[in-house]
């Protein structure tokens, strides 16, 4: 970083606007700043860090406090400064946190504090802005810009007053910041961290495997892997015998099942023999009326006998006029009724025939009834089988297809794995990439400065041609100016010998010699050269002895910067090597593809980062996962018992139902058609019964009418005699007494065949009876009423026996299993710690000697640093040995410190008079400041020859040079004169007098009672 221009305004002792125009001093300046105490010097090296920081040299002094007293109140207190950073310009601008005047009313208001920063162009305007208002982004801007912070700023660019030891002085811990940002390091500190990573992540793994491999054993409720192989070996035949005791119970409750279900027959068998009983005997107590009906048929058929004399009687009164049609109706009334007679006694006797299929039907009607009932059964054990089968089938397809999900998560994982693993060899061939492409921008740098100073080392030459023409052209004039000024002089002298050869007189003594005799007195020419003559040429003398000394002491610079130059171009091509003599192209393309390996080095890092989170949430979701199955896997296995249970029973019901008859719907439908048969076949047999009484009647009728025609055909009028003498007769001879007897004792035909119905239907039903109950004496002659209560507790003892032993096999055999996967997780636990230990050998060891855990304590970063802080000693000691006259020389510490303390930075310096080391705090206060000041000057020009991104280029010094005597001081100003030639801004505040005679390019600073203000002299304008 190098400073351009600075703008003060009512900032500090400044009550104005003060600019500083740092390029005025020319390039690279060793510049003083210098006035008197209070002036403001510091107040400068203040501005210039409160411009980048927002904090003064010393951080002594709030922002705020920084306004200037004598500063008007309308003037705001601001700081801006344009400095150059590599190859680019920036103006940041920073407004502190102050009280101004309104812009209307009275009274003041709160100005908030504000900051600015722009990038310049080439011509020095704004172009970029970079940060609008906001102090934040502006020092986070600033910080990434120039790679320090304001601490480190103030130990290794600017000494302040009274502050220049504690870079000397600070601890191990607070130098290796400062180097770490200075020599771009971090990559070792994040090498160290990622081995401590990774060496604590094994760590942890391999105890998560030990808890694992605990929490496995205590999950299984077992002391110790011993336990579990003694248990496994005892546990394994008794679940063979258990299994063998439930197929031995489960033989005997199906047996005692089957047993059950025929003395439930049997019952339901002796139960219809004795319904039959007892309805037969309700069915004869119908006897009495039965016999009345039978009666009073008789008395019906005694008249019907009589019925004819009665109608041929009536008919023989009536039918004399119509004997002939009569006889004609008759005959044909009569052929028609033989023929339906015939066909009702056809339909009878099929009829008859099918009357003796009803008592099969019947029972086959009441078998179906039974066999509904248990289909009914049947078909709620299935209903509720197949719900306990789809819920122990959808139990074990979730279970199932968690398993695959739990499989699928570890086959991710290890899919995750490999690709974690395939990301950390890339990263690992590209871990050199950073370290490379730092090497190598380090190269570009180092060509580029090459280039510079070869550029420069053309420049200087041209220059010192033209210094050394100068010089010769100084020399003439010296001489010329030499040679009038001692012309002048004696043309002076001899006007004054020939003035006072005027004043001579014979015989008086000269009041030179003493002479009183005047033999060649002076004589006196027209152009006699005055005293103010001889002073003007005495003037042009010095100036010109001035101007000479002046183009010598440029020619000397030039020819100093010329062989540093040289120095530094030799020195820059050993550094180089090959590519010195390369293209600067083909280095640039180099780092080009460095930087593109950097790239994918913080993608691929990235992505492992991304991949080992993917892992850790694939890991967290395989647990809850495994925890979940651990819970199904109870449910599914009291599902399955279930639905195995319900299927058994259902076995059982099957077996006690006919093939045939196992389904409900054709068990209904058959049943239907049964009832349908039944029905039908009483219908038929009574409509034949009816029918053929009905045709019987009617031909017997018709056969009357027919013989009474003929009768009547015959006889005429003797057949109405013979007839009513014939009803006399045989009413006298029947069993009726009277007439009206006679007339009571006549039923209609409905009424004579619904009383024959009946007693038909009763000794119908009667014969049924007999018959069934004939059967079931037959059926159950040999045997005995069973003891259903007895059978039932069988079974039920028997189902008992057999869920007793089911639960005491499952529960051993559920042990077994629980045993046998604790086994196997064991074994996989071992492999998988084993390999982790295997790990932690290699990764821990690594770990600890890059983290200093062993030895002397030192970290890797720390040991990288304490090789380049050897660099930075031999570049300040070879300082501190000219500045101290060959006594002090700077080294680094070897022996670790005390405790847990870091070391391996800390510094000592050798005394050559004693022999002997001793800590830096021990020198006095201007052998620290020499240390300081070497020590500065050597850490400069390590970071410049390595170029890690950071450049010092600037170094300001306030006080400390009136603590060295005039050699020491000397020494300081040769070698800041050395680096001020090595491109190098030097700014140095001071009293001594010395310095001043000394630099003639100066910052004066003035004090007044109205403030300070700047004045550049010996600038280069």
């Amino acid at each position: 970083m190098t400073p351009l221009t600075l703008t003060m305004q009512a900032f500090g002792p400044f009550a104005g606007s003060e600019t500083i125009d740092f390029t005025a001093l020319g390039n690279s300046p060793l510049f003083l700043i210098n006035g008197p105490t209070g002036a403001g010097k510091s107040s400068i090296l203040d501005a210039i860090c409160f411009a980048l920081y927002g904090q003064t040299t010393g951080n002594d002094r709030d922002a705020g406090q920084m306004r200037c007293d004598q500063a008007v109140d309308t003037l705001l207190t601001e700081v801006s400064l344009d400095f150059r950073l590599r190859d680019s310009a920036y103006r940041v601008r920073r407004v502190p946190q102050q009280e101004r005047p309104k812009a209307t009313g009275e009274g003041t208001t709160t100005q908030s504090a504000e900051a600015q920063l722009w990038r310049l162009t080439p011509e020095g305007e704004e172009d970029e802005c970079l940060v609008a208002r906001k102090v934040t982004d502006a020092n986070s801007q600033l910080h990434a810009l120039i790679g320090l912070d304001a601490n480190q700023f103030r130990q290794v660019m600017v000494l302040p007053q009274g502050k220049f030891r504690e870079l000397l002085l600070a601890e191990s811990k607070d130098r290796e910041k400062i180097f770490s940002q200075l020599f771009q390091t971090q990559i070792f500190q994040r090498i160290e961290e990622r081995l401590r990573t990774q060496a604590n992540q094994i760590e942890r793994a391999v105890n998560d495997h030990r808890q694992h491999i605990s929490g496995i054993l205590a999950g299984g409720e077992l002391e110790s892997e011993a336990a579990l192989a003694q248990e496994l070996a005892a546990l394994t035949p008794q679940v063979e015998q258990a299994r063998q005791r439930f197929d031995t119970a489960q033989q005997q409750r199906r047996c005692a099942e089957q047993m059950l279900g025929e003395g439930q027959a049997l019952q339901r068998q002796f139960e219809i023999c004795d319904s039959l009983a007892a309805e037969k005997a309700r069915h004869l107590e119908q006897q009495a009326q039965i016999t009345a009906f039978q009666s009073r048929l008789t008395q019906s058929d005694h008249a019907q006998a009589l019925r004819p004399y009665s109608t041929a009687l009536v008919q023989a009164q009536q039918a004399f006029t119509a004997t002939q049609e009569q006889q004609r109706q008759a005959d044909a009334a009569l052929a028609a009724q033989r023929i339906s007679t015939e066909q009702a006694q056809h339909a009878f006797e099929t009829a008859r025939q099918r009357q003796t299929e009803l008592p099969a039907l019947r029972e086959r009607h009441r078998q179906l009834g039974e066999f509904i009932h248990k289909g009914q059964q049947l078909s709620e054990l299935e209903a509720r089988w197949k719900t306990a089968q789809v819920a122990w089938q959808h139990a074990d397809e979730a279970l199932k297809r968690d398993e695959a999900q739990l499989d699928g998560i570890r086959q991710q994982g290890e899919a995750l794995g490999a690709a974690l693993e395939e990301l950390q060899n890339e990263f690992q061939q590209l871990a050199s990439a950073p370290v490379e492409l730092s090497r190598h921008e380090s190269l570009l740098t180092q060509r580029q400065e090459l280039d510079e100073l070869i550029r420069q080392g053309r420049e200087l030459d041209a220059q010192q041609q033209q210094a050394t023409q100068a010089l010769k052209g100084r020399q003439r004039e010296a001489e010329q100016a030499k040679r009038h000024t001692t012309e002048q002089e004696m043309r002076w002298h001899q006007g004054q010998a020939a003035l006072l050869a005027l004043t001579l007189e014979d015989e008086a003594p000269c009041p030179v010699c003493g002479s009183l005799e005047h033999p060649a007195p002076a004589v006196k020419h027209a152009d006699i050269v005055t005293q103010d003559q001889v002073e003007t040429a005495r003037s042009a003398e010095e100036r010109a002895r001035h101007a000479l000394q002046t183009a010598e002491r440029q020619v000397h610079q030039l020819a100093q910067q010329l062989s540093y130059n040289a120095e530094q171009t030799q020195r820059l091509s050993h550094q180089l090597g090959a590519w010195a003599s390369q293209p600067q192209v083909e280095l640039q393309q180099a780092c080009e593809q460095l930087r593109r390996q950097v790239g994918r080095h913080k993608h691929v890092q990235g992505e492992i980062n991304r991949q080992n989170a993917a892992r850790d949430e694939r890991r967290r979701d395989w647990s809850a996962l495994d925890k979940q199955l651990k819970a199904q896997r109870p449910q599914v296995e009291k599902a399955k018992e279930e639905a195995l249970r319900l299927d058994s029973q259902c076995d059982q019901l099957r077996q006690s139902l006919p093939e045939d008859v196992r389904n409900p719907l054709v068990m209904r439908q058959t049943l239907i058609e049964l009832d349908n048969q039944i029905s039908e076949f009483e219908k038929n047999w009574e409509s034949a019964q009816q029918a053929l009484a009905e045709t019987q009647t009617q031909q017997a009728r018709a056969e009357e009418q027919l013989r009474s025609a003929n009768q009547q055909l015959a006889r005429n009028q003797q057949a109405l005699e013979q007839a009513q003498a014939e009803w006399q007769t045989a009413l006298q001879a029947s069993s009726f007494e009277s007439e009206a007897a006679f007339q009571a004792a006549q039923l209609e035909d409905n009424q004579r065949q619904d009383l024959a119905r009946q007693v038909e239907e009763y000794q119908r039903r009667l014969a049924e009876l007999d018959g069934a109950l004939h059967n079931y004496h037959a059926q159950l002659a040999e045997k005995t009423l069973p003891d259903i209560a007895a059978l039932t507790a069988q079974t039920k003892a028997a189902q008992a026996e057999e869920n007793t032993q089911l639960e005491a096999w499952r529960s051993l055999d559920g042990r077994l299993k629980t045993l046998q996967g604790i086994g196997q997780k064991l074994t996989a636990a071992h492999t998988a710690q084993a390999e982790l230990e295997a790990q932690y050998r290699v990764w821990g060891t690594l770990s600890e000697v890059a983290n200093g855990r062993t030895g002397n304590r030192i970290s890797l970063q720390r040991f990288v640093l304490g090789v380049l802080l050897d660099d930075v000693l031999i570049q300040a000691s070879e300082r501190l040995v000219r500045m101290s006259r060959g006594r002090y020389q700077l080294v680094r510490r070897e022996d670790p410190s005390k405790g847990n303390k870091a070391s391996g930075l800390e510094l000592d310096v050798a005394d050559t008079y004693t022999g002997k080391s001793r800590s830096v705090a021990t020198l006095s206060g201007g052998e620290s400041f020499m240390a300081a000041l070497a020590l500065a000057l050597g850490l400069s020009d390590v970071v410049q020859a390595y170029a890690g991104g950071i450049q010092l280029d600037t170094l300001f010094i306030d006080e400390g040079f009136g603590s060295l005597d005039q050699d020491a001081l000397d020494q300081a100003i040769a070698m800041l004169s050395e680096l001020q030639m090595g491109g190098r801004m030097i700014g140095i505040i001071s009293h001594v007098s010395e310095l001043k005679e000394q630099m003639s390019v100066r910052v004066e600073v003035r004090a007044s009672r109205l403030g300070s203000s700047v004045e550049v002299k010996g600038a280069l304008l």
